[in-house]
């Protein structure tokens, strides 16, 4: 059984590129999932509308034209209209009425100087719900194309080991309905280099530290069928690497836990976690832990 029972995916129907619909429409059909629609307007926008002539109206025929396509196909699909002027507010309050299992919205990637003074609206639904969240852009998806899926090693607990299961599971789940294939990678620090150990000493502490990140890499792994060049151990911040290898990579999505206590996107204290997603030129997926 997929996953995804009930998917929630958020559009605003005169936009030209509707990439939230479509790609929420593309996954609801690879799973057989259910699928809620947000069709969102601002009262602001929809005002300037009434006022312009029928060929703005093109690409809401066209959205109307998609989604009957697909309900032909039999996905069964549910449009709720709603006037507001927070994607964030709506899709939370849908949430609340009822279950499920992603939500997908655009996300617009921003100047880094925005980061100083805005607060992007789609993060509020990272720090607040127990909800996978898929932020998507303009970026097509590629068949037989690469996700990237980021876990940590460091934390031996049950309850992260079970989370990295999850993640790993997820990942398959995606990689299956997008044709792709997994890269997984754990960025570490070696925390044991001292200025009052030897320079042999720090070199073999290193040495150790990284074939232990490397085998508890393996050992995440050995489940899902991954060859070792799919596997990526880099020393380093995550800010700065996880951006890199999925520009390397072409990748059509990066996957990572949020909201977990020592996970790269927890808390999200300050703004460098959204310029991590703002370096990345793909869309992402942010995992919740299962309360």
């Amino acid at each position: 059984m997929s996953s995804y029972q009930h998917i929630l995916g958020v559009f605003s129907p005169y936009l030209s590129s509707q990439h939230a619909l479509i790609k929420a429409l593309f996954l609801a059909d690879k799973s057989k999932s259910k699928l809620t629609l947000i069709q969102l307007t601002t009262p602001k926008f929809n005002f300037m509308k009434s006022t312009n002539n029928s060929t703005d109206m093109q690409p809401l025929a066209e959205n109307e034209d998609l989604i009957f396509q697909y309900q032909n196909l039999g996905l069964e699909i549910e449009i709720k209209e709603v006037k507001s002027n927070s994607v964030s507010t709506e899709v939370l309050a849908e949430i609340e009425q009822a279950q499920y299992d992603l939500v997908i919205v655009n996300y617009k990637h921003h100047h880094p100087i925005f980061h100083e003074f805005f607060f992007a609206e789609e993060w509020s639904l990272l720090r607040q719900k127990q909800i996978s969240v898929m932020l998507v852009g303009d970026k097509q998806w590629q068949h037989e194309g690469n996700i990237l899926t980021a876990i940590e090693t460091d934390d031996t607990s049950e309850q992260h080991i079970n989370f990295n299961k999850k993640l790993l599971d997820d990942s398959e789940e995606i990689a299956s309905l997008l044709d792709n294939n997994i890269h997984l990678i754990n960025c570490f620090h070696n925390n044991n280099l001292s200025m009052e150990v030897s320079i042999s000493n720090s070199t073999d502490n290193h040495r150790d530290t990284k074939a232990q990140h490397w085998l508890d890499l393996i050992d995440s792994a050995q489940d899902y069928d991954l060859e070792d060049e799919q596997l990526h151990l880099i020393e380093g911040l995550p800010d700065h690497i996880i951006p890199t290898i999925a520009e390397q990579y072409h990748v059509n999505m990066v996957i990572v836990g949020a909201s977990e206590h020592q996970g790269w996107l927890s808390q999200l204290k300050g703004h460098t976690s959204e310029q991590i997603i703002d370096q990345l030129h793909c869309d992402i997926l942010a995992i919740k832990p299962t309360l």
